[in-house]
């Protein structure tokens, strides 16, 4: 528990503060802050910056994605179904619904107006593209 306190600092003090201010009952998790919906994968490559989100169950439609000043900004709402008196009573659900932001710094030689999004199988895939002149260019020599 040490060892991750030192490496999740601000994780454990949302579960703790969960713990105090929203006791379980019956199992039942009280509301959570969900800055870490959904989960990511970014990186870089010669050509610009790809990250992918996973977000399953997802409309992609209700997904708004703003760049501002080298800001990636994913917002949402996923909604799950309700379950209803009939099907019985749910005391523990650990499927995240409700609203969430991720936003995420981007390197600054990254084009904004070249930013492409694309939902498939429960991944939201944005692609945006280094500007020209910092793209990795092959240089030849020539022999005098």
């Amino acid at each position: 528990m040490i060892s991750n306190m030192l490496r999740f600092p601000l994780s454990m003090l949302d579960e703790e503060m969960d713990r105090w201010f929203f006791p379980e009952m019956f199992g039942a998790a009280g509301p959570r802050l969900r800055a870490g919906y959904p989960p990511l994968n970014i990186g870089t490559t010669d050509k610009g910056v790809e990250a992918y989100l996973f977000a399953p169950g997802m409309d992609p439609n209700a997904l708004d994605i703003v760049i501002e000043k080298n800001l990636l900004s994913v917002e949402g709402e996923r909604k799950l179904p309700e379950v209803s008196d009939e099907e019985g009573e749910s005391y523990r659900q650990e499927r995240f619904s409700g609203r969430f932001k991720r936003v995420i710094t981007l390197p600054e030689d990254v084009d904004p107006d070249s930013a492409e999004a694309t939902y498939r199988d429960g991944v939201l895939h944005i692609s945006i593209a280094k500007r020209p002149e910092a793209q990795k260019r092959q240089i030849s020599v020539s022999v005098s």
